[in-house]
């Protein structure tokens, strides 16, 4: 299998052992080994690298599919979820088994839903979007209500890592980690989280055409129809990150119960973004401005020198922005956005944050910006951890995007397998 495949590379390029039955006493011993021996920003010799990893073809998300927007909603997905019908009611039926185990508040959430009529749900939903979700749950002989909640999953929980960056030449590089399923099931024998993993198998690239024309592209999980991560070439690339806050879900169960359906469903505004706007400015007010259903930090880079924001959001306002160009006129030429506020300190028991500073003040120094420098940068351990799913790479100007599944089955991973916990 692909996943064998990629395990088996990792564990070739480690010590030589892997890390299911050593005692506690020798993954301690290890786990303090590995952080000593690694570059102060994370790098390590195990680490992904980039050149392998073009070559291989067995990392590289599978694509490129098509998604025609001239088709009928209720068709547009059908080629694609279709062939992977069982993949797909194995992740929704894992979440709904593991969500009441995650907490109260989120389970109440998913009960909730399923006291609703689901065709009133989708109804309510933005006419296309409510109808493509129809149109894949006949696709995979699913209940509707079993797509709909796949569809909100990111609404509920996450966590990532983003960055924008630009070289010495004025040309930018937007990477991303998409990282999902914490608390979701552990794996004891291969020491992953059972949703992640689960996950992975429905990556594809995607181009969304329209009268034969590209409209943008992006990296979907087969049955999700939002945006997560998706570049419009020659104006700009989104990826979003979860942002926790006091109201995390509060809109969501509001809207779910029809209280208040004023707010718009994250993904949705991205992908409206990428469909309806033609430029960064445009699409940077679209995501500073327009009302969600909670709270989010989404990162845009555009094609211009400078072009390039962090947006922190609640879900009413907009309550900071954080612009590439500020950082360039302070000699920085990157921003880094993971899953807390960029104003405020990391967690001690998170910081991803600061081995990515790290590391990319030590690409910039060495001129290394670029889509092999930001990979690295990117599968670097905390940035790359046992939750991370795929890395991906875009370049607006060159219309460029890459995106490569990723692993890690390192001793030091973090997101964080139960004996690493006690150590953190």
């Amino acid at each position: 299998s692909r996943s064998e495949g990629i395990q088996s590379e990792v564990a070739q390029t480690r010590l030589g052992f892997r890390p299911i039955s050593s005692p506690p006493a020798m993954r301690t011993l290890l786990f303090c080994l590995a952080s000593a021996l690694a570059d102060p920003c994370g790098m390590a010799t195990t680490d992904p690298k980039y050149e392998a990893y073009v070559a291989n073809q067995t990392t590289h998300v599978q694509g490129w599919v098509e998604v025609n927007l001239d088709l009928p909603p209720e068709e547009r997905w059908t080629a694609i979820v279709a062939p992977l019908k069982e993949e797909i009611k194995e992740l929704i039926d894992t979440f709904k088994s593991i969500v009441g185990q995650v907490s109260k508040d989120l389970f109440a959430i998913i009960e909730l839903l399923f006291k609703q009529k689901i065709e009133k749900l989708v109804e309510a939903m933005p006419a296309e979007y409510g109808s493509e979700i129809v149109g894949i749950a006949k696709a995979t002989g699913l209940p509707v209500a079993d797509i709909f909640v796949y569809n909100i999953a990111y609404e509920i929980e996450g966590a990532c890592t983003s960055l924008v960056a630009q070289d010495d030449e004025g040309r930018l590089v937007h990477g991303r980690n998409l990282d999902f399923g914490l608390f979701m099931g552990w794996d004891k024998v291969e020491r992953q989280w059972t949703l992640t993993e689960k996950l992975r198998p429905l990556l594809r690239h995607v181009r969304f055409t329209q009268g034969g024309a590209t409209i943008y592209n992006a990296t979907v999980f087969a049955g999700y129809i939002g945006l997560l991560t998706g570049m419009k070439q020659n104006a700009f690339s989104i990826t979003v990150n979860t942002r926790f806050d006091g109201n995390l879900w509060k809109g969501l169960r509001d809207w779910i119960s029809g209280a208040d359906r004023t707010g718009h469903f994250l993904s949705f505004v991205t992908r409206d973004a990428v469909m309806q706007d033609a430029t960064y400015a445009q699409a940077l007010h679209r995501l500073n401005t327009t009302k969600l259903l909670g709270p989010a930090y989404m990162i845009i880079g555009g094609v211009n020198s400078g072009e390039g924001a962090i947006v922190t959001r609640s879900a009413n306002e907009s309550l900071h922005l954080q612009e590439l160009s500020t950082h360039l006129s302070m000699g920085k030429q990157y921003i880094l956005q993971t899953n807390y506020d960029n104003w405020q300190k990391a967690p001690f028991f998170d910081d991803r944050r600061t081995p990515g500073q790290h590391c990319m003040d030590t690409a910039q120094q060495m001129g290394a910006i670029g889509f092999k420098g930001v990979f690295q940068v990117l599968s670097a351990i905390p940035t790359r951890n046992r939750l991370t799913t795929y890395t991906t790479l875009m370049s607006t100007h060159d219309g460029r995007m890459e995106s490569y599944t990723q692993y890690c089955y390192e001793y030091h991973c973090a997101l964080w397998a139960e004996e690493e916990a006690a150590l953190v």
